[in-house]
């Protein structure tokens, strides 16, 4: 019988860079290829940061949305937001402090209090 087919068969094989372009002095000793990988892990930090940069320039409502849809704090269907907020610090997930500040600053207004998904039927 002939070999089974597999998924990997049909996709185009990627190559990333050129292994011949390595002097014998990178190959040879190992120090420039730590570096690189070193500064790329940098280089990811640095636009780490400034994702972060542009989450802080975001609307209050949406950070709150962005909170919604952040799975590391736990579901948030049937609940509030502040009831979320307080369930994933009992719990030590350390939610964002920011969130609970403007949660605290609207109060009365559904819109703030309410998830994303209040308006769906369970």
């Amino acid at each position: 019988m002939g070999r089974k087919s597999k998924l990997t068969d049909y996709l185009p094989v990627a190559r990333h860079g050129n292994k011949d372009s390595q002097t014998k002095e990178e190959k040879g000793n190992g120090e420039s290829t730590i570096e690189e990988k070193r500064q790329s892990l940098c280089r990811r930090a640095g636009a780490n940061e400034q994702q972060g940069a542009v989450f802080l320039e975001l609307s209050p409502l949406d950070k709150l949305i962005q909170f919604d849809l952040d799975w590391r704090y736990g579901p948030c269907t049937g609940i509030t937001r502040l009831e979320r907020w307080q369930r994933a610090d009992e719990l030590g997930l350390k939610p964002p402090k920011n969130i609970k500040d403007i949660l605290m600053a609207h109060h009365a207004d559904a819109q703030y209090q309410l998830n994303l998904w209040s308006s769906y039927a369970i």
